[in-house]
């Protein structure tokens, strides 16, 4: 009904509303059409959509609602009032308000319209909230949370370069982001069963076509086996979520035939010294838990040829908080060996 009363012109003469409903589906078909054919609208929804699922996967927050849907009004003697996108209520009852930003894969700097921010700051001051900024720097798939304070006007913008926003984030001490590491590679092994391998094929000059058959396979951490179901877990999803890169390694036995493939996952050293210095200090990381969960996000809505599939995929709550639970640190039986930093911003180490 929302969307009819948006969407539908003002009435003409006394038409009754149920008269107008093949009015109605024209105006909301037409205005649809509009949406789906804007490419930089369907990306920013994508965004929006991808920062409340980060939330919910955290696990950290007691609620987090859409703040700028629907109709509000206000008294604008004192300006204008501009409802920013998310309100969020950490556990301890603190409210935020939370813009979300996309910067362009190209951009190092994010940018706000002055005017904008001044009227989100005045609805968080007549709402109660401390406003916030969550900026997607969609070139390296990583989000800074900053306030507003940290921006510098220009003209009619305020702007924030990437390093200072790196610098302000907030992500990790208000919504529980953290930047996972371990030692290299994770291995995904798949084990030959060598009774059961046949020749299918004589092809001449000593070669043949061989069929084998899958004898078992194995997660492994620095060559380790991984065991623990909740270590599995954790394994897999930092292969297929993380920027690590993955090399496909046959090995064979000592008469040539094909012993097992290993599918190495290994962080990118473009030089002697980059991977000296990764074996060194005995782990790599993979990226913030943000990242790692928006790549996951993104992939579900985005068809293979990059093009919009959907806006949002229900997020499952507090799954990264599942998949690295507290208890994990308490352990002296864990294989699979994570390091898990914190960065707290200039503000807060103030």
């Amino acid at each position: 009904m929302s969307l009819i009363e948006l969407a539908l012109p003002t009435p003409d003469g006394q038409r009754l509303l149920r008269d107008r409903h093949a009015e109605s589906v024209a105006a909301i078909s037409d205005a649809l059409g509009e949406s789906l054919g804007n490419t930089s609208r369907l990306q920013g929804w994508q965004t929006q959509y991808a920062f409340e699922a980060v939330v919910v996967a955290l696990g950290a927050v007691r609620l987090i609602k859409t703040e700028d849907s629907g109709l509000f009004y206000f008294d604008d003697a004192t300006g204008e009032l501009q409802p920013p996108d998310f309100r969020i209520v950490l556990r301890d009852g603190t409210q935020l308000l939370v813009e979300v930003k996309n910067v362009a894969p190209t951009g190092r700097e994010a940018k706000v319209r002055a005017k904008d921010m001044a009227a989100a700051q005045a609805y968080a001051q007549a709402t109660g909230g401390r406003l916030l900024y969550a900026l997607f720097w969609s070139g390296m798939g990583m989000w800074t949370l900053v306030d507003p304070s940290v921006f510098n006007q220009v003209g009619t913008q305020q702007r924030l370069p990437l390093g200072e926003a790196i610098k302000a984030n907030e992500m990790q001490e208000l919504l529980g982001d953290g930047m996972l590491a371990s030692e290299p590679p994770l291995t995904f092994s798949v084990i030959m069963d060598r009774d059961k391998e046949r020749v299918v094929e004589q092809l001449g000059d000593g070669e043949e076509t061989r069929a084998f058959t899958i004898g078992g396979v194995e997660l492994l951490s620095a060559g380790r086996a991984i065991t623990d179901p909740g270590e599995q877990n954790l394994a897999w999803f930092l292969m297929l979520h993380s920027s690590w890169i993955e090399t496909e390694e046959p090995h064979f036995d000592g008469q040539g035939r094909l012993a097992r493939i290993d599918y190495a996952y290994r962080p990118y050293a473009p030089d002697e010294d980059a991977a000296r210095q990764i074996a060194e200090q005995g782990m790599a990381f993979f990226g913030a838990l943000s990242t790692l969960y928006t790549l996951r996000f993104l992939e579900a809505i985005t068809a293979d040829d990059g093009e919009v599939r959907a806006l949002r995929e229900e997020p499952e709550p507090a799954l990264l908080a599942q998949l690295v639970p507290e208890s994990y640190w308490d352990r002296d039986d864990r294989v699979l060996r994570i390091w898990r930093l914190r960065q707290y911003s200039e503000r807060d180490a103030s």
